[in-house]
């Protein structure tokens, strides 16, 4: 099986979070990243909406920053935020 490295930005607070999570399971930070990744995979592969990820209440806000269909909307304004 080929394996490949994929890099996610986590700023100081998290970083330190993440440290924190995985020293009181007793697991490296890569192994918690990694269990959490296949676990929201899980989820949508089950049938789990955005909604299930994010509260009705920021889905605006979230969808703004992160939906690739809004990235690639040309009618969306500059970078896909409308």
């Amino acid at each position: 099986m080929k394996v490949t490295t994929q890099g996610v930005k986590l700023n100081e607070e998290t970083r330190a979070r993440l440290k924190s999570a995985s020293a009181k399971l007793d697991r490296t930070s890569h192994w918690f990243m990694k269990k959490a990744i296949l676990t929201f995979i899980e989820k949508v592969e089950a049938g789990a909406g955005i909604e299930e990820f994010v509260a009705v209440e920021l889905l605006d806000k979230d969808t703004k920053r992160h939906s690739i269909a809004r990235r690639l909307c040309k009618d969306c304004g500059s970078n896909g935020v409308s």
